[in-house]
């Protein structure tokens, strides 16, 4: 109950505790059954872990397609790879970001379609629903699915430590 309490205050009026929300989310789609759904505890997204330095995604992922800094925090350096963004602050990760383009995302060394009806079905039950999306926590990482108020569609999806929040 404290972490509840803890994050939606972090996170302010975008987390509630109900499912209603202004984001339509699907309820529809069935999430695997607790016995044999595969238990992420989202340690990795497409290989890369939210303890990584720049030195560690340089030896997993390579040498990025693009370098830059945040528009509006310079001190955030983002590495722009073909399959995610990986932006870092002080050499470490801040958030991982993959588009809703990518086909699809590794969670924990399991290939997953990008797709709102995919991830809700391997990830089950959100923990928290956002009025832009929905959030799994898995300890200290967080993986937020974004969707689109209007229609329902996923739009990306972020990983991130939860004292970014």
């Amino acid at each position: 109950m404290k972490n509840i309490i803890l994050i939606g205050y972090l996170f302010g009026s975008l987390l509630v505790q109900s499912p209603a929300s202004d984001v339509s989310v699907r309820d529809d789609i069935p999430a695997h059954e607790p016995h044999t759904a595969v238990h992420f505890t989202l340690d990795s997204i497409n290989g890369v872990t939210l303890y990584d330095d720049p030195t560690m995604v340089l030896e997993k992922k390579g040498k990025p397609l693009r370098l830059s800094n945040d528009i509006q925090f310079d001190e955030i350096e983002i590495y722009e790879y073909a399959d995610m963004t990986i932006a870092f602050r002080d050499d470490m990760i801040e958030y991982v970001h993959i588009s809703c383009d990518a086909d699809s995302i590794t969670l924990d060394d399991h290939t997953v379609p990008v797709t709102l009806a995919a991830l809700k079905s391997a990830l089950g039950k959100p923990d928290f629903t956002a009025e832009d999306g929905i959030v799994y926590q898995r300890g200290k990482a967080l993986l937020k699915l974004f969707i689109d108020p209007a229609s329902g569609e996923l739009q990306s999806i972020s990983y991130y430590h939860i004292a970014a929040v």
